[in-house]
């Protein structure tokens, strides 16, 4: 496991971080793997309510509500 994986789950799991000491460095690449993709898989589905929700306004608001999100 490289030191910045390391160190970006410790930022993570903030105050837990020192969970991470006893972890082989292959189990700790698993944790970073899988975080990384649940954190993937959040901001897909962030992104899809936030179409979703902005479908459902009139159309003359949304650009402008999406230039408020930064869509």
């Amino acid at each position: 496991m490289r030191s910045d994986e390391r160190e970006v789950l410790r930022a993570w799991l903030g105050g837990d971080a020192r969970a991470l000491d006893v972890l082989s460095d292959r189990e700790l690449a698993e944790l970073h793997d899988a975080l990384v993709a649940a954190k993937k898989r959040q901001a897909r589905a962030l992104a899809a309510a936030s179409e979703a929700a902005l479908a459902q306004m009139p159309a003359s608001l949304r650009g402008s509500i999406g230039k408020l999100l930064e869509r």
